[in-house]
């Protein structure tokens, strides 16, 4: 993912947690809130592993939505918060989740067989 997508600032993790929606599933939370730019965060905690894994985790997500950037129909800033158990899952599960809770949330306009 390009560095103009990432979403860097303590203070706008801060604000999406505290006036975000949250769309989830059971291996991750996503949280977004409406905004100028198309952003990305990503929160992976301590408790799910050490540093190789969450790197691992974080690599993974990251790719998962750069290849979503161009059918994510509404400039959004996103957080991206792993839970216990997504160390277990693959690439195209952990894709394929994000893929399914954009859709859910009617972020994607995706032509079917696209990706």
């Amino acid at each position: 993912m390009r560095k103009e997508y990432r979403l860097k600032n303590s203070a706008s993790f801060s604000y999406i947690y505290k006036n975000g929606r949250l769309i989830s599933s059971f291996i991750m939370n996503i949280k977004y809130v409406k905004a100028i730019n198309l952003k990305v965060g990503i929160s992976v905690s301590k408790k799910i592993g050490n540093s190789v894994v969450r790197s691992l985790i974080k690599r993974r997500i990251r790719e998962s939505f750069r290849l979503l950037i161009p059918y994510i129909k509404f400039p959004n800033n996103y957080v991206v918060v792993a839970k216990p158990g997504i160390e277990k899952c693959d690439y195209h599960f952990i894709s394929s989740e994000i893929k399914r809770l954009l859709k859910e949330a009617r972020h994607l306009s995706l032509i079917e067989g696209s990706i």
